[in-house]
């Protein structure tokens, strides 16, 4: 394997750093570039959940606050969750290229193409080209009026379907991480934050059911661990607050 230079290696350690839902201070760049205008009530729900975020579990910071619409709140989550997926994309950079990486996959047995409205013939792409692409992409979806709109209309029947395939192509991406690149973000001391960024994805698509069991088997064994230990916590941490 290609061995990453130095400086490399520090920007990947810094960039994740900065990469965890439960921090306040490195989304606010990322907010300006979103397609999401700050007057509209998507974006002051997507400020509530980073604050949200904080304070109360993962889990329980995707459900549906009552009184809420359904559609207007998985928009906001989706900001977030793009937003996240966005960030670790650019920290890929470094360590994911055309020549570790030249089919986009998920370990050595699942490999994935990409379509898309403009281009239906499956294509295969290398990893860091797939990424990219899916980031155009997601930009122009949701910054399509007539699919997510802000002017307080209702969201038309294809928005869900648009947010599954966004949903299912992110975690591609971080199934590519986990299975092609965890031992590098572990060594860098990286390993918490992207955890913490799959678990606010995990979380959330299984609470509006986004994404197929089918299609997150990569990473069966992964989430498996993930929903017991949390199960576990929660758990303990009942049992605690009862005594």
């Amino acid at each position: 394997a290609p061995r990453r230079h130095p400086r490399a290696r520090i920007r990947l350690r810094r960039a994740m750093a900065t990469d965890t839902v439960v921090s306040n201070k490195g989304w606010l760049r990322a907010l300006a570039m979103m397609p999401i205008p700050p007057h509209s009530g998507i974006y002051k729900l997507h400020l509530q959940t980073k604050e949200t975020i904080g304070s109360l579990s993962v889990r329980e910071s995707v459900r549906l606050p009552t009184g809420l619409d359904r559609d207007e709140w998985i928009a906001s989550q989706l900001c977030g969750i793009f937003e996240e997926l966005e960030h670790l994309v650019n920290v890929m950079e470094d360590v994911c290229n055309e020549d570790t990486c030249p089919r986009m996959s998920a370990g050595k047995c699942v490999q994935y193409s990409w379509a898309d409205e403009r281009h239906t013939a499956p294509r295969a792409l290398s990893a860091p080209e797939y990424m990219r692409t899916l980031i155009v992409y997601a930009e122009e979806r949701l910054g399509d009026r007539k699919v997510v709109p802000i002017d307080g209309s209702a969201f038309p029947p294809e928005f869900m379907h648009m947010v599954k395939t966004l949903c299912k192509r992110f975690f591609r991406v971080y199934a590519h991480t986990y299975l092609s690149h965890f031992q590098v973000i572990q060594e860098q001391g990286a390993e918490g934050h992207l955890n913490c960024n799959f678990k606010h994805f995990l979380y959330f698509v299984l609470e509006f059911d986004l994404v197929g069991k089918q299609d997150m088997s990569p990473l069966a064994e992964l989430i498996k661990m993930f929903l017991e230990t949390d199960d576990r916590n929660r758990t303990k941490g009942k049992a605690k607050s009862e005594k």
